[in-house]
C-alpha cells in the first residue's frame, strides 16, 4: 500500500457535524475582503453567533450534538448586542483566558466549537486554501441547496467524498469493523481495530492513544450514520460503493484494504475470538470453582477448571499457555504442582515447569 490516508485528530463532539462546515463556507462568501489567518476563527465566531441566533428563532434541532445550545447562544447575543462588532471580537480573546463568570465560560465552550469548525473546513476537508479562500469545492458546497440542519442526498454524496479523500484507510476500516462487530457480536473491537491499524495499515500514531482512538470513532460513527453509508446487514450502501468503484485511486485503495482486512480476520481475528471465549469461559470456570468451595487455600486444581470448559486436553494446554503469556501483566497468577491428596493425572506445563493448580488474584 504506497499511501495511508487518514485524519489524526477529530473532536468530539465539535467535529460530529459536517454541516458546520457549509456555514464556514457561507461566512467566508460573505467576507468582502480577505481575512487573515489571525482573523478567521474570531470572525467565524461572531457570524456564527448571528447565524444561529437567527435559525434558532425559527426552529432549533433535536439534538444539540455538537452545536452550541440555544441557551448559551440566546446569553452570548443578547450580549454581543451591546457592542460593537469591532469591540466584541477584540474582547474574546481575553474572555477566554479568563473564564470567571457563566457567561464567559460560555463564549469560551462555543468559541472552542467555532474553531474546530473551521478547522473541519479548512484543515480536514480543504473546502478554504491557505489563503482563506474558498476551493472549488468550497464553492461547490455552497451551491447545494438544502436545510439547513440537514444533509440533503447531493451534500451526503459531496461529504462522503471528502471523508474518502480525508480519511479513506481509517474511515473504510471502521466500516468495516462495525460489520465485524455485527456478524461475531461483539459490544465493541476497539483493541482489534487499533491491532489491525498498526499491524496491517503501518499506522504507530495510535500505539499510545487508543482512548483517542475510540473518541474519534464516535465521530466516524456519526459521520456514518448521518450520510446513511451502511445497510441494514452492515454493508457499504451500494450507492457509495458506486462512487468508490468510479475512482480509480478509491477503487485501488479499497481493494487493497479489503484485502488486508480478510487476512486481518481470517489469521488473526477468529483465532484471537476463540482465545477471548475459552478466556472468559476459565475464568468463569475459576469463579465457579471458588463458589463451590474446592479451593486450596484459593489456589484451583486445573482439572476442575477444565471440566467446566468442555475442552479437550490438548487444546486446554494450548490455551494455558496463551492465558499465562497474555494476562501476566494484567492479572497475579500463580501456579502450584502440589495437592493434598495423590493425583497421578498429567501436570499441565508452563514455560516448562508441570503445574496442576491455579490462584488468580
Amino acid at each position: 500500500m504506497d499511501k495511508v490516508i487518514f485524519i489524526a485528530s477529530l473532536h468530539r463532539p465539535f467535529s460530529q457535524q459536517l454541516k458546520t462546515t457549509k456555514w464556514v463556507c457561507n461566512y467566508v462568501a460573505s467576507s468582502k475582503s480577505k481575512i487573515p489567518s489571525s482573523y478567521l476563527n474570531l470572525g467565524f465566531y461572531y457570524f456564527l453567533i448571528n447565524l444561529l441566533h437567527k435559525e434558532y428563532q425559527i426552529s432549533t434541532p433535536t439534538e444539540f450534538n455538537g452545536l452550541p445550545s440555544d441557551v448559551a447562544v440566546a446569553n452570548i447575543y443578547q450580549y454581543l448586542k451591546t457592542k460593537s462588532k469591532k469591540d466584541f471580537i477584540a474582547e474574546v480573546p481575553e474572555i477566554i483566558k479568563s473564564r470567571n463568570t457563566p457567561l464567559q465560560r460560555q463564549i469560551y465552550s462555543t468559541y472552542k466549537a467555532a474553531s474546530y469548525y473551521v478547522n473541519l473546513a479548512k484543515d480536514k476537508f480543504q473546502l478554504l486554501d491557505e489563503k482563506n479562500s474558498l476551493t472549488f469545492d468550497g464553492n461547490h458546497l455552497l451551491n447545494l441547496r438544502s436545510n439547513f440542519y440537514k444533509l440533503s442526498t447531493s451534500e451526503k454524496e459531496f461529504f462522503f467524498r471528502k471523508i474518502l479523500e480525508a480519511d479513506f484507510h481509517l474511515f473504510i476500516t471502521h466500516c468495516f469493523f462495525a460489520k465485524l462487530e455485527k456478524r461475531y457480536n461483539l459490544k465493541r473491537s476497539i483493541d482489534e481495530e487499533t491491532e489491525f491499524i498498526n499491524e496491517f495499515l503501518s499506522i504507530r500514531h495510535f500505539n499510545f492513544t487508543s482512548a483517542s482512538l475510540e473518541n474519534y470513532n464516535i465521530v466516524r460513527s456519526c459521520w456514518a450514520e448521518m450520510l446513511g453509508i451502511l445497510d441494514g446487514s452492515y454493508n457499504i450502501k451500494k450507492k457509495y460503493l458506486n462512487i468508490i468503484i468510479e475512482n480509480q485511486e478509491f477503487s485501488t485503495s479499497y481493494n487493497e484494504l479489503k484485502e488486508l482486512f480478510s487476512k486481518f480476520e481470517k489469521e488473526n481475528f477468529k483465532q484471537k475470538k476463540r482465545y477471548l471465549e475459552n478466556r472468559a469461559s476459565f475464568l468463569q470456570g475459576y469463579k465457579d470453582c471458588l463458589k463451590s468451595s474446592i479451593s486450596d487455600l484459593g489456589f484451583i486444581n486445573l482439572y476442575d477448571i477444565k471440566g467446566t470448559m468442555h475442552i479437550s486436553t490438548e487444546k486446554f494446554q494450548l490455551f494455558l499457555k496463551d492465558f499465562y503469556e497474555f494476562e501476566k501483566n494484567n492479572l497475579n497468577i500463580f501456579f502450584g504442582n502440589t495437592v493434598n491428596s495423590i493425583d497421578r493425572r498429567e501436570r499441565f506445563f508452563i514455560r516448562n515447569r508441570p503445574v496442576i493448580k491455579i490462584k488468580i488474584k
